[in-house]
């Protein structure tokens, strides 16, 4: 039993021998070659894109059309508080005695509308002769404080008949009418020789031409 074991190992140890001995000698079998790739991967740069520029779309114009419609041009009515025409005359007209030498004043009624009034303007006709401006006054150069108004007439003949009167302008300089009175001049301070009512209205006094009854 032994012997037969030894055997058995000494025939492994010859067919082991035998195998080694036909590798060395290539004749065995071809043992399949195994290849070793060591090549570089692909080269991974991107080519740049090549784009077509996409043309923009053209521009669309407006063309807006406006039509010319006409205008009517309308002419609206004046300002009544502009076309309200001169103011009346003076009223309850009368000749006072005046403060200076040579002076006479010409009172009458306050005006129903004071502030429409700019200014006074004093006429004298001496001895008979054209009725000529004596005097332009503002308001504030007259007696205006009260009911009465009164404006002067200065470089008055002493002892000659004289014809006096006053008119008014508004703020358009528009001038009025006028109601005449009669008088004398005596002295200084003296009320008027004679005092007669206003005789007649003369129309309108305009700068200083003449004005007659």
């Amino acid at each position: 039993m032994r012997s037969l074991r030894l055997a058995a190992a000494m025939l492994a140890l010859a067919l082991v021998a035998a195998a080694c001995s036909d590798d060395e000698n290539g004749e065995g079998e071809p043992v399949d070659e195994v290849t070793t790739t060591t090549g570089s991967a692909a080269p991974t740069t991107t080519q740049p894109r090549v784009t077509t520029p996409t043309p923009a779309p053209p521009e669309t114009t407006t063309t807006t059309v406006v039509e010319l419609v006409p205008t009517t041009s309308t002419t609206s009515a004046p300002d009544a508080a502009v076309s309200i025409g001169p103011p009346p005359p003076p009223s309850n007209v009368r000749c006072q005695a005046g403060a200076a030498e040579n002076e006479l004043l010409v009172a009458f009624d306050a005006p129903p509308s004071p502030a429409d009034i700019s200014k006074i303007r004093v006429y004298v006709s001496v001895d008979g002769g054209p009725m000529i401006t004596n005097g332009e006054f503002s308001i504030g150069e007259i007696d205006s404080s009260g009911d009465r108004w009164a404006a002067p007439a200065r470089r008055l003949p002493a002892n000659v008949p004289l014809r006096l009167t006053a008119t008014s302008f508004n703020q358009l300089g528009q001038e009025s009418g006028w109601y005449i009175v009669e008088g004398r001049y005596t002295g200084p301070g003296a009320p008027c020789a004679a005092l007669p009512p206003p005789t007649a209205t003369a129309g309108f006094g305009e700068g200083e031409g003449e004005q007659g009854t």
